[in-house]
């Protein structure tokens, strides 16, 4: 399937924002922050983490291969971007599409200021040109705020709610939890998927086990036993089918947005596997 999508896509999707699209009118209310190269970019990234699952998961010969615990970040990664896409887009009410994509790209500063405050803390085994070059960068990163008071100026003209603006994106949890309202998945919440993905994202023991299966051995000393674990299938099929269906429930939407049927992801070329969840 993640063949399939990719074969679909090709190296990305264009031809986002059609005269006449709901794209193209939210792009031209918020230029130059334009919607369809958000969207765009999260439906990238969600078909790059797929490919590297079907890298991950296919070995030269073409065999399948299941490692015990590298499916999961990366199917996070495709569930996250989906979610971020979708959250942007769905909504009908273009006022909350806005909104919402200038609080992703508020947030997106917000974050890169951070994470470069991070790199410009002093060290104690830096050298003072290294401290004085710093120092310079943190005055310079202070000044450069110019980007936030854009955005929000791009909100006042396009009428929306400044504070809302502001605010930029809440937390993961939230986000899936909305677009969950939307698109409601009938094994679990997005956010019981997220979080079991998170959980394997890290090194938490309890997750580990529940997503393994154990084989039992006896050694050499009484009352100690040898444990071998493998990957649950089943949960490496559960993380699959969210991210794809999260995938092709984005495609659905942007295709709409975007007045091109051409983006849908149809499937025609895989029929339709057993079990396989398909929106109506």
């Amino acid at each position: 399937m993640i063949a399939s999508l990719r074969k679909h896509l090709g190296e990305g999707i264009s031809d986002l924002a059609r005269p006449y699209s709901d794209l193209r009118a939210d792009d031209g209310v918020l230029q130059p922050f334009h919607v369809s190269h958000l969207v765009g970019h999260a439906v990238a990234m969600a078909l790059d983490a797929l490919g590297a699952l079907e890298l991950i998961l296919r070995d030269p010969s073409g065999a399948l291969r299941i490692p015990l615990f590298g499916v999961y970040p990366v199917a996070r990664q495709a569930l996250e971007a989906s979610a971020i896409g979708l959250w942007v887009v769905a909504p009908a009410n273009p006022a909350v599409r806005r909104t919402r994509a200038l609080r992703v790209q508020i947030q997106e500063v917000r974050e890169e200021s951070s994470l470069i405050a991070e790199f410009l803390k002093d060290r104690l085994a830096d050298k003072p040109e290294q401290r004085k070059y710093k120092a310079r960068q943190r005055q310079s990163q202070a000044a450069k705020s110019e980007r936030v008071e854009r955005l929000l100026g791009v909100a006042r003209e396009a009428q929306l709610d400044v504070k809302e603006v502001g605010k930029g994106v809440p937390s993961m949890r939230a986000v899936l939890d909305d677009v969950d309202a939307v698109n409601p998945t009938p094994e679990a919440s997005l956010r019981a998927v997220w979080q079991y993905l998170s959980g394997l994202a890290h090194p938490s023991q309890l997750r580990a086990i529940q997503a393994s299966d154990l084989e039992l051995s006896d050694t050499s000393e009484p009352g100690v036993s040898h444990a071998r674990m493998t990957a649950k299938e089943e949960m490496v099929l559960l993380s699959l089918d969210m991210a794809l269906a999260l995938v092709g429930d984005l495609l659905d939407v942007v295709a709409v947005r975007s007045l091109n049927p051409a983006i849908r992801w149809t499937r025609t070329d895989l029929g339709v596997p057993p079990g396989w969840r398909m929106r109506q």
